[in-house]
């Protein structure tokens, strides 16, 4: 039987997001981290894109949501990307990390981290 995983990692985006003042209209370095499981290991049917999950999906799945508007909180946007790559009915799991890059000035990240299950 087994299962798949496909994932996006280490793509940074500038982001307006947060709550305090000095945050609103000055975007944010983010890191995102995406991955989404389906599944099955088996090779697929031919070897064609036609035939598997397109990853480039979950590149869109986080553009559009970036592009929908600002948001506050992380868990809103983290949110919003997990509805967008849940939306292939073959997925079964989804998780989003967003790890906010100008906020800690000694050694650590901050961030959150969300996934949903079929």
């Amino acid at each position: 039987m087994g299962e798949t995983t496909i994932f996006l990692r280490d793509l940074i985006r500038d982001v307006d997001i947060g709550i305090h003042d000095h945050e609103i209209g000055n975007p944010q370095s983010l890191r995102f981290d995406l991955e989404v499981s389906i599944s099955g290991s088996e090779p697929p049917m031919q070897d064609d894109i036609n035939h598997v999950l397109d990853y480039e999906y979950l590149l869109e799945s986080l553009e559009n949501a970036i592009g929908e508007g600002r948001f506050s909180l992380l868990e809103s946007l983290g949110s919003r990307i997990l509805e967008n790559l849940m939306t292939p009915p073959q997925v079964t799991t989804a998780t989003v990390q967003i790890i906010k890059l100008d906020i800690l000035e000694e050694t650590g990240t901050l961030g959150c981290q969300m996934t949903r299950v079929r």
